[in-house]
């Protein structure tokens, strides 16, 4: 057992950033990240690490994943996404139209712990840790501060493997098989549904993320996962690894150093393309964020060019308009003089003419395994482009 200081939770998130493939929820700033350790700290709540290994085969743990991204402006309208007030206001101009019952609850701010507390009850007994769905800044800063305020460590782990993606189908429990049920899900609406049985991990994706779009574009589901089968399906040591890379970076502009060279060394990854923002193309639909983002080369890449498409994060990329490197492999775009990760959820992380350096970080092992490959590719995004292992670009 491991307790994270706060800069070593920064350093984290700061990792993070630059492994979440444009994902993984939004960093916060400095400011709230302090504000939230102060609050935990004055509670008597540490922030806890554990490897699994020390975790109990027979006992269970939670993981709790936001469901969502964007959606079309009518739905918008209809379910407006923001704070526990903002939604009571709008159920009760809705009540003008559509009357409620004498049943109805309008919820509450303790909205989110309902969908946990009903597991509880459905299970028998409580989670011996928490496990983060993905790496992503936002992702790891809520679960830390989450996990803490119920004394309960985080699983120095995930399941997406060191990245964030998009569905929950693309985890690596899905590649062993481990089963998804019981989950519960809770809407900021005051909804509470139980999910017993899927048909897959497909399906359980697309029936969440259409609950996600009827609640304003967000919403958590909690999912139980048994120790005994995580410890086949699982990614170690990546909060960890977001720690390295997060210290690797600050050290190096601490001393005045190329932070991008850092972050590449620290990722053990490859430096994909360099240069500057040419546009930004994004549409919101579907509980997703979708769009291109174009590249012109500047240095060694100048009079060439880079493309990235994404889905929430980034999936597949061309260089001068051939296919090149693609999911499940890493495709991460950093700041070039900071290497902070940016994101597809902040439309001003894109502003033309940036100066990025695009990171390019091989898949974990699981997402290499023949299963694995089917489960995640290009192909699942509808695009027919072979995927091509990282390494086999720098041969």
């Amino acid at each position: 057992m491991r307790t994270l200081t706060d800069q070593d939770l920064w350093d984290a998130i700061r990792g993070a950033a630059v492994l979440a493939t444009g994902g993984g929820g939004i960093a916060p700033d400095k400011e709230t990240f302090q504000r939230e350790l102060d609050k935990l700290r004055e509670g008597g709540f540490k922030v806890r690490l554990v490897d699994l290994e020390d975790v109990p085969s027979d006992s269970v743990v939670f993981m709790k994943v936001g469901i969502g991204g964007g959606i079309e402006l009518d739905i918008k309208r209809k379910y407006m996404r923001g704070s526990v007030e903002c939604i009571r206001k709008q159920i009760l101009e809705m009540d003008k139209v559509y009357p409620l019952p004498k049943w109805a609850e309008i919820p509450d701010e303790k909205w989110e712990m309902k969908g946990e507390e009903r597991l509880i009850e459905i299970l028998g007994k409580e989670p011996e840790a928490y496990l983060s769905f993905e790496v992503g800044p936002g992702v790891l800063f809520r679960q830390a501060c989450e996990a803490a305020r119920r004394n309960k460590p985080v699983i120095d782990a995930d399941i997406a493997g060191y990245r964030a993606v998009p569905e929950l189908s693309l985890s690596t429990l899905n590649i062993k098989h481990a089963p998804a049920m019981p989950a519960v899900c809770a809407t900021p609406w005051g909804d509470l549904l139980v999910f017993e049985k899927v048909l897959s991990w497909q399906r359980f994706e697309d029936i969440c993320r259409h609950l996600a779009i009827v609640s304003g574009g967000y919403t958590p589901v909690v999912i139980p996962v048994e120790v005994r089968f995580l410890r086949e399906a699982y990614v170690p040591k990546t909060i960890s690894k977001s720690i390295e890379v997060g210290r690797a970076v600050r050290e190096a502009l601490e001393r005045g150093e190329d932070a991008v060279d850092a972050a590449v060394k620290a990722c053990g990854g490859y430096k994909l393309f360099e240069g500057r923002v040419k546009a930004y193309l994004r549409e919101d639909k579907g509980g997703f964020v979708w769009g291109e983002t174009r590249f012109e080369g500047t240095g060694e890449f100048k009079n060439h060019t880079f493309k990235i498409w994404y889905k929430n994060e980034n999936q597949i990329s061309w260089l001068d308009g051939e296919p090149y490197v693609t999911c499940p492999d890493l495709i991460c775009v950093v700041d070039a003089k900071t290497s902070w990760g940016l994101s597809n959820f902040r439309i001003e992380d894109w502003a033309a003419g940036r100066e990025v350096v695009i990171i390019g970080v091989k898949a974990a092992d699981l997402w290499r395994t023949e299963r694995g490959l089917r489960i995640y590719n290009p192909r699942h995004f509808g695009f027919e482009i072979r995927y091509e292992p990282i390494e086999e670009f720098f041969q």
